[in-house]
């Protein structure tokens, strides 16, 4: 059961004589420890916890002076740091979500999210040796939980924009952020390449905060003038229905014939190496080479099919099934 020791432990396998356990790492403890006491006694947000681990240059488990807030806060609700290792705390179900990614890829999620959160009398705990007290780890958990009530991060008033916005010149998204003035306090979308502490070697972006109040009056502005000119939509339909029809239907078969091609040389290479270095014998070799060969017979008939199949006009285009289709192996066909 116990596998992937978090940052502070090295698991050791079991053995003849004894089971497998954690074992605790000395320097990596005393990073565990003083994360935990910056929170707590410090009263330290999680992102100057992030800055002060960088400044330091304390190493991560990856060896890399490089640490993330993400990372931090995790460290935080780990309850094996206080002698309680537990499994099954996220179960796999679909996603609720429709993030930015995934509307750029049109809103279909291509897999499930294991990122659920189980009951806790469902998980399984396994005794570790604790690197804080439980009255620690519990300070720990009542100082997350208020900052997830009262922290100033906290969107209580959603504005018109927010989570749609992505910047033009580094593809990072916009979120939104605070200035208080003498007289008022103002928000702002802020690009978040924008921010060196983010980054290894500071901002990617030098993009300059944008004012919430002007930016969302501007596109209210435009979508009132869109929706009283329907025209203006009908000719964008029409502009993407013509787009539609002009494109080439068979251009993902050939990119993907192209990917096949690739796959079965690189599986060739890979038994031809295993041989020169006696990983396979000579009759393994001698079985995988038929299957192999068939592939490469297979994809060049795809291919040449493909080819010969291909229409000069893509506006003419019709589908066509992919080969075999059939099962009395007939050649391929238009689909109706």
């Amino acid at each position: 059961m116990l596998s992937g020791a978090p940052y502070g432990y090295r698991y050791v396998k079991k053995s003849d004589s004894t089971a497998a356990y954690y074992e605790v790492i000395g320097a990596e403890a005393d990073v565990v420890r003083l994360v935990f006491q910056t929170y707590i006694e410090q009263t330290a947000s999680i992102n100057g916890i992030t800055r002060m681990l960088n400044e330091r240059q304390i190493p991560t488990r990856k060896g890399i002076a490089r640490w993330e807030r993400s990372t931090v806060w995790a460290m935080l609700r780990n309850p094996a740091y206080a002698g309680r290792a537990c499994f099954g705390k996220t179960e796999l179900r679909p996603r609720q979500r429709i993030t930015r990614p995934l509307r750029q890829r049109k809103g279909h999620a291509t897999r499930n999210s294991a990122n659920h959160e189980r009951p806790h009398q469902d998980w399984i705990e396994i005794p570790v040796p604790a690197l804080v007290s439980e009255a620690t780890f519990a300070l720990a958990q009542e100082q997350l939980e208020r900052n997830k009530h009262h922290s100033p991060r906290r969107t209580v008033a959603p504005s018109l924009l927010q989570g749609m916005l992505v910047c033009e010149k580094c593809g990072y998204g916009l979120y939104r952020s605070s200035a208080q003035t003498t007289k008022q306090k103002l928000y702002y979308y802020r690009c978040l390449g924008s921010d060196a502490y983010r980054y290894r070697n500071g901002a990617v972006c030098d993009n300059r905060p944008i004012r919430q109040d002007y930016l969302d009056s501007f596109v209210w502005t435009e979508m009132l003038r869109l929706l009283d000119d329907p025209a203006l939509i009908q000719a964008e339909l029409d502009r993407r229905m013509e787009a539609a029809k002009r494109a080439d239907p068979l251009r993902k078969r050939g990119e993907s014939l192209q990917r096949e091609q690739v796959r079965i040389q690189k599986n060739i290479d890979r038994l031809v190496t295993a041989y020169q270095e006696s990983l396979v014998t000579l009759e393994q070799l001698r079985s995988a080479c038929p299957i192999s060969a068939g592939r490469n017979k297979r994809y060049s008939r795809n291919w040449c099919h493909w080819q010969r199949r291909r229409p000069t006009n893509p506006s003419t285009c019709v589908w066509w099934r992919p080969w075999p289709s059939f099962a009395d192996g007939s050649a391929c066909g238009p689909i109706a």
